[in-house]
């Protein structure tokens, strides 16, 4: 829900609390609704000009990201290592919101991923679900179609030998 409340008013009796469509009460919708719009604008500032140090501040201690490709990850220390991992294949790799929403502390948001991959650039879109504990990343799914990605990769032979090696030093 980007700034609207679902739902409406419940029941009849005076007294009664506006409750969003998943149950929430109006003040909950609020504080999630706040809550998910500044997320959004962390996400955005950090991913215009991104780094792992930066990245990892979107993080809470005991995230998870499962994404294609790669492996799970946990925790604030192997995040880390998959933005170093990453930041190795595409050095220059910035994201752009296209759209967002969010419903409770769970926020959807559509980000292009644009950079230099082997030396060429490369595009692609993903749809992360990102649950959020605190304001931070406590879970985040990312949703993509990783064959371009790597059909670019084994294409691409600096870009191959990068991503072999990042998966030997893992």
């Amino acid at each position: 829900m980007t700034g609207q409340v679902a739902g409406g008013r419940h029941g009849g009796a005076a007294g009664d609390v506006e409750v969003e469509a998943g149950g929430l009460e109006l003040g909950e919708v609020d504080a999630a609704e706040v809550e998910a719009e500044r997320f959004v604008r962390r996400f955005g500032e950090v991913w215009a000009a991104p780094s792992p140090e930066r990245l990892n501040s979107l993080v809470h201690p005991d995230a998870v990201f499962v994404q294609p490709i790669e492996r799970e990850v946990h925790g604030h220390a192997e995040a880390a290592a998959f933005w170093r991992r990453l930041f190795r294949l595409v050095p220059d790799l910035r994201g752009e919101i296209v759209s967002w929403g969010h419903r409770g502390a769970v926020v959807y948001i559509e980000v292009r991923l644009t950079g230099t991959l082997g030396g060429r650039p490369i595009e692609w879109t993903s749809l992360d679900r990102i649950q959020l504990d605190a304001g931070k990343v406590r879970h985040r799914g990312a949703n993509f179609d990783p064959l371009p990605l790597i059909g670019a990769i084994v294409l691409r032979p600096k870009a191959l030998a990068l991503f072999l090696l990042t998966r030997v030093r893992r």
